[in-house]
């Protein structure tokens, strides 16, 4: 996938993001339905989900917007890519990727993966220092993510 500017960096920054809220989202609803909120893995998801949601809050405050027809590129790219979710969330529950703890933690794992790698290949194209740090600091920050579901799994 090529990133000509900030702007679309930022904008593949937010759908990433929208994404993993998504995910976070329908990991704590399976995780309920399985009676498993009380499990210290519950609490993490939670948290995970609560630092996603602040990452696009701030993704969002950088990204100033391109036309539509940059957006729906940039989206189909970063879907053939692998870089969103493969097929989106109804790809992964075809695949059973939410029927179990295990396996969700596998997806987040691979999408934190793609995160960290993205985030500072998009901050070295950053043109402004605030969009450039922004970038690192949350690449840093779903790093520790990864850590995590890495040693949880």
């Amino acid at each position: 996938m090529q990133i000509r500017t900030e702007q679309e960096a930022l904008y593949i920054a937010c759908e990433m993001e929208s994404t993993a809220v998504q995910f976070y989202t329908r990991a704590l609803q399976v995780m309920q339905q399985m009676g498993r909120e009380q499990e210290p893995l519950y609490a993490g998801i939670q948290n995970m989900l609560k630092d996603e949601q602040g990452h696009l809050c701030h993704f969002r405050t950088l990204y100033k917007g391109l036309d539509a027809d940059d957006e729906q590129r940039l989206s189909l790219d970063a879907v053939a890519e692998g870089i969103l979710f493969d097929g989106g969330l109804m790809g992964a529950a075809r695949r059973g990727l939410f029927k179990d703890v295990s396996s969700m933690l596998e997806l987040a794992a691979a999408a934190e993966r793609t995160s960290v790698q993205k985030y500072r290949e998009f901050a070295n194209a950053a043109q402004s220092d605030e969009a450039r740090k922004a970038l690192l600091r949350i690449a840093a920050e779903e790093e520790c993510h990864l850590m995590e579901l890495e040693a949880t799994l």
